[in-house]
């Protein structure tokens, strides 16, 4: 929905979003620049948000003691494999789909 669709018809955009609970992303110029949600659903992204700031705190503390070149470099080894990985399984699919 356009910025000037959003404004002209505003109460029926927090109508449709309040009933429906279905986010609408407002557009100016074609670009994404806002999006109206529901009370609840702001409310559930902030608990997960916060959950997942716990997390990293959580694992921070846990590594506060450890090198951080260190802790890069095995982060960094470990990704590169899981990207191996996927990529192996892309290739197999692909091969399959021939």
């Amino acid at each position: 929905m356009s910025v000037r669709e959003a404004r002209a018809n505003f109460s029926e955009l927090l109508g449709t979003v309040h009933y429906t609970a279905k986010p609408v992303i407002i557009e100016r110029r074609g670009k994404p620049y806002a999006v109206v949600i529901t009370p609840w659903q702001y409310e559930a992204m902030e608990r997960e948000i916060e959950r997942l700031w716990s997390t990293v705190d959580k694992v921070r503390e846990r590594n506060a003691d450890k090198d951080p070149d260190e802790v890069l470099r095995d982060v960094t080894k470990i990704v590169e494999a899981v990207r191996q990985e996927i990529y192996h399984e892309e290739q197999k699919t692909a091969k399959r789909r021939r």
